[in-house]
């Protein structure tokens, strides 16, 4: 088949521009224009960091040095970045070198093997399958698309899609293809202990947001890890670390077992999947795809090469794995909590070992060893979060998960009073939104309310979640250098107190609890509204200290 859409030429990424304008543009435009571009956009969120990651290994790989030290790696590193734009005489000698390799249709199709077939009848796959946001064809009531809009991609949707795919692919039972060696009664399966879906589908992804698309690949570009000296886990100029369209032959059709990657731009571009789009007859559409398993790999100990995510020791797994000593394992992101509420794994160190995102690492170097405050300010960089979580086994998308924080880049210091204060001030306000709804279910149980008011609680908890987010990010994002980390930390908590008092007050002045009715509510004894106030207080107190603004008659019933 002759080569069709260069992924180099063709416009295809999706983009936003400083001066407000969409647009839509090839791969070489992205390294022409990254300063001159806000943001990626895509057909959903979750598209962009599979394409950051993307840009990531191609400037590993055009402006790869072998033996650099950690100093002659900073210096590349600070001159490219005062230039505020890259070379392209090197990104465009790199890509030149590859664009064979970079069609989305002919005898080696970027991101697919040519000539995938599927064993047995079954020709190809509709192209709904790679869509994260198109529901089965029995659920597609709840869909904002038409049934016959994803009938066909055009070439550059199937592009997009097609790096989402390897990164977010659903687990699950899959097809079996010609080649494959694994097929188990007709089926293939993901190996057991290894991660089913596409690898951002297992670690909570995060990476850093700049000022424009140049300043945000500048800022992921992570050259060396401080946390590790061995030569073994070199990222820049790493020899053995090739992405999969420098290889001499294309994936074969088989999966692939693997202990670990070789380096960050295998990390940043794993084949989760063989996959192989179907072109209509003018090669002007995508009407199909064959899709299986590709390359598999353990989640654990992958923290040398892959920098994008929190990691935790488990001794569980080290039971299960037979392990000598506990695995570290990808802590994920919470669809349920905003990033705010699950900072401590990110910024934290733990009993002296370093755990947190390679990226936060980099960032901490960044702002100590490259660019001091008389080279550059780099006051506040924004983390973000993405990812998608499953459900059934894996095999259906669940949700997505996007969400940044604006953070001064000191909370990246790993010894920084401030980061402890921060993760005080979430927990404490964790229990005392809990206290807040077991205030909820203590006021139905003193109506005598028989149920558990579960529904009702929750409801309450979100709301008072939803009020504390402006207030978080706010707070996080004025937290710096000049501030006391006690007294700013004792003020935030003074003002979580008065809004959970606050949410509190309002729930009971609609409550149709009676002041002087009590009764039994279980292990918490006799219920009455004026204890249930008390105990809410009481706990407040404990979590957030005395509040001091307000009298303690805040709550007051009103005269019920």
């Amino acid at each position: 088949m002759d080569d069709t859409f260069s992924l180099l030429d063709e416009p295809w990424i999706q983009v936003s521009y400083l001066d407000g304008h969409p647009d839509e543009i090839s791969l070489r435009r992205v390294f022409l224009d990254a300063s001159k571009i806000k943001e990626l956009s895509g057909d959903i969120p979750q598209q962009k960091l599979p394409l950051i990651r993307l840009f990531l290994a191609i400037l590993y790989r055009a402006y790869f040095v072998g033996g650099l030290d950690r100093d002659q790696m900073r210096e590349l590193w600070k001159e490219i970045f005062s230039f505020g734009h890259f070379n392209m005489d090197v990104v465009e000698k790199y890509l030149d070198r590859w664009k064979e390799r970079f069609f989305l249709i002919g005898g080696r199709p970027f991101f697919q093997v040519p000539d995938l077939e599927y064993v047995g009848a079954k020709p190809y796959s509709p192209v709904s399958e790679m869509i994260a946001d198109v529901p089965k064809p029995d659920k597609y009531l709840f869909s904002m698309r038409r049934m016959d809009a994803t009938d066909t991609l055009s070439l550059a949707e199937a592009a997009r899609w097609v790096i989402f795919m390897q990164a977010y692919d659903t687990a699950g039972i899959k097809t079996p293809v010609k080649g494959n060696t694994h097929v188990n009664k007709g089926k293939v399966y993901a190996p057991k202990g290894m991660l089913g879906t596409g690898w951002l589908g297992g670690i909570g992804a995060l990476y850093a947001d700049g000022k424009n698309l140049f300043e945000t690949m500048m800022l992921n570009w992570i050259l060396y890890d401080s946390k590790y000296d061995s030569e073994r886990y070199r990222l820049f100029g790493n020899e053995q670390d090739t992405p999969v369209w420098e290889k001499d032959e294309a994936s074969s059709p088989d999966l692939d077992d693997q202990s670990r990657f070789n380096g960050p731009v295998q990390a940043l571009t794993w084949q989760s999947r063989r996959l192989r789009l179907v072109p209509n007859e003018d090669r002007t559409r995508i009407v199909g795809v064959v899709a299986c398993y590709g390359d598999v790999v353990a989640p654990y100990n992958t923290d040398g090469f892959e920098k994008m995510t929190a990691w935790r020791e488990s001794v569980p797994q080290q039971k299960k794995l037979g392990l000598p000593a506990p695995p570290n394992m990808p802590v994920t992101h919470d669809a349920s909590k905003a990033l705010w509420r699950g900072l401590e794994p990110i910024l934290c160190t733990v009993d002296g070992g370093d755990l947190r995102p390679g990226i936060i690492r980099w960032l901490e170097e960044i702002r100590t060893e490259m660019l001091d405050s008389e080279e550059h300010v780099l006051d506040l960089v924004t983390l973000h979060a993405q990812g998608m979580t499953y459900g059934t086994q894996s095999s259906v998308f669940e949700t997505g998960i996007d969400d940044t924080l604006s953070l001064n880049t000191v909370m990246f210091r790993h010894d920084y009073a401030g980061i402890a204060a921060v993760v005080d001030v979430v927990k404490r306000t964790d229990n005392a939104v809990q206290a807040l709804t077991q205030f909820v279910r203590n006021l139905r149980a003193a109506a005598g309310d028989k149920g558990r008011p579960t529904e009702t609680s929750e409801q309450i908890r979100e709301s008072a979640y939803a009020d504390l987010d402006g207030l978080f990010r706010d707070k996080l994002a004025a937290f710096d250098e000049s501030q006391d980390p006690t007294g700013y930390a004792n003020a935030w908590k003074d003002e979580v107190h008065r809004r959970l008092l606050e949410v509190g007050r309002d729930y009971l002045d609609q409550s149709p609890v009676p002041v002087f009715d009590e009764h039994e509510s279980g292990v918490m004894g006799v219920m009455g509204a004026a204890r249930a106030q008390l105990l809410f207080q009481s706990k407040l107190n404990k979590e957030l200290g005395t509040f001091k603004q307000e009298s303690p008659a805040h709550l007051d019933t009103g005269g019920k």
